[in-house]
């Protein structure tokens, strides 16, 4: 990777805000482009024309980081690329963003205006103890978006086991990767209690990976945990999720079982018979009617 020096940001004075904005600058501090964040929403860099932030230098990977919102602060994570991500303390896989705390993706450096300073404190949560000391659940889901009664067909079905194999959760995911707004859809993972999915074990990290849709498919990328995303005997730092592909975070295991539309065969008609052909067949009787109420025709 290149070395980075530090780099003042430009002088632009920016307005009092909440809302963080991702800039994109060159070595010299010029902005080449910027993009309001939305924090229940991802955002891929990348060479590829389908990013959200599109960065056209050969320094670039396809798809390079995944910048994304998690317990009260902006992340950028390493999504698999060959240049990996400069700080200045070093090279890292993950690294928080801020208006100080910039991040080389290539030969570009990325950080953030108006984001809000210090984290909140995350919550350690244990899984829930039942009145009769049984371990409640220990796998929750807490996204609202997922809730929609949106009409969509069933397609992207997140399932989440234990080693044991053991089934903790089902969660239907077409309707987040439906909503067509700014950025791409995506899913915390971890054992805090502000992550979308909460995994309540020692084996799993606060934040441990996040889950995103990118060029239509859901992928697991990992957020600096300790235990790594492993697949096939190697770490990935963005694994994708493709049919038949389990993928660890900590103890548990996670799959996307993608439903096939099915096609329920009609009961075979009966062939009508002479009688009924010359003569209305008699209906049958209703257990929930008077008998003169069933008449229609008469």
């Amino acid at each position: 990777g290149v070395h980075m020096t530090r780099v003042d940001p430009p002088l632009i004075s920016y307005p009092e805000r909440t809302v963080a904005e991702l800039l994109i600058s060159q070595p010299d501090g010029t902005v080449l482009a910027q993009r309001k964040l939305d924090p229940i929403r991802g955002y891929w860099i990348g060479r590829e024309s389908n990013c959200d932030v599109v960065i056209d230098s050969p320094s670039v990977s396809r798809r390079h980081a995944f910048v994304f919102h998690a317990n009260g602060r902006w992340l950028a994570c390493d999504s698999g690329s060959s240049g990996g991500l400069e700080t200045e303390a070093g090279p890292v896989r993950c690294s928080p963003l801020s208006a100080d705390a910039w991040v080389g993706v290539g030969d570009v450096y990325v950080w953030l205006a108006g984001a809000p300073g210090v984290p909140p404190d995350w919550i350690d949560a244990r899984a829930d103890v039942a009145a009769d000391d049984r371990v409640g659940r220990i796998v929750k889901l807490s996204i609202e978006e997922l809730g929609d009664s949106e009409p969509n067909p069933v397609r992207d079905v997140l399932v989440v086991s234990d080693r044991e194999g053991t089934v903790h959760l089902c969660a239907d995911l077409t309707g987040l990767s439906a909503i067509r707004a700014g950025g791409a859809p995506r899913l915390t993972i971890g054992r805090a209690n502000t992550m979308d999915l909460q995994l309540c074990h020692p084996s799993v990290d606060p934040l441990h990976c996040v889950l995103a849709v990118g060029s239509e498919k859901w992928s697991i990328i990992d957020a600096g945990s300790a235990s790594g995303i492993m697949y096939d005997g190697k770490r990935w730092y963005r694994k994708r999720l493709e049919r038949g592909v389990t993928l660890p975070v900590g103890d548990f295991r996670i799959s996307m079982q993608r439903i096939t539309r099915t096609t329920a065969p009609l009961p075979p008609a009966p062939l009508p018979s002479a009688s009924s052909m010359i003569a209305k067949a008699p209906k049958r009787p209703s257990a929930f009617l008077e008998s003169n109420d069933d008449d229609t025709i008469s």
